[in-house]
């Protein structure tokens, strides 16, 4: 079963800093960032549960190469990705942080 996957309004704009923050570091590294964060997204697509639970009910996956987590919930068939947070930040903020 694939599950489908929906973003929450942060979860875009982080991934959009994200993106433009690596694109200045070095040209063709935003979009390698986003070609990761594609990897990890077609693997919540068909196994959301394999990661665990970080908040009851939250789950985290961590994108390959880049220091990034994507905090999301599963509800149904339906992935519903909430924050794209660097990992330097304390995930004990989170979601208070924006």
């Amino acid at each position: 079963m694939a599950f489908r996957l929906k973003f929450s309004s942060r979860a875009l704009r982080e991934t959009g800093e994200a993106q433009e923050w690596y694109e200045l570091q070095s040209p063709g590294l935003g979009e390698e960032f986003i070609a990761a964060m594609e990897l990890q997204l077609k693997r919540l697509e068909q196994a959301p549960l394999l990661y665990a639970e970080v908040i009851p009910g939250i789950r985290r996956t961590l994108l390959p190469r880049f220091p990034y987590g994507l905090f999301y919930a599963v509800r149904g068939d339906l992935v519903h990705v909430l924050a794209v947070l660097h990992d330097a930040r304390n995930p004990n903020r989170w979601p208070q942080t924006s």
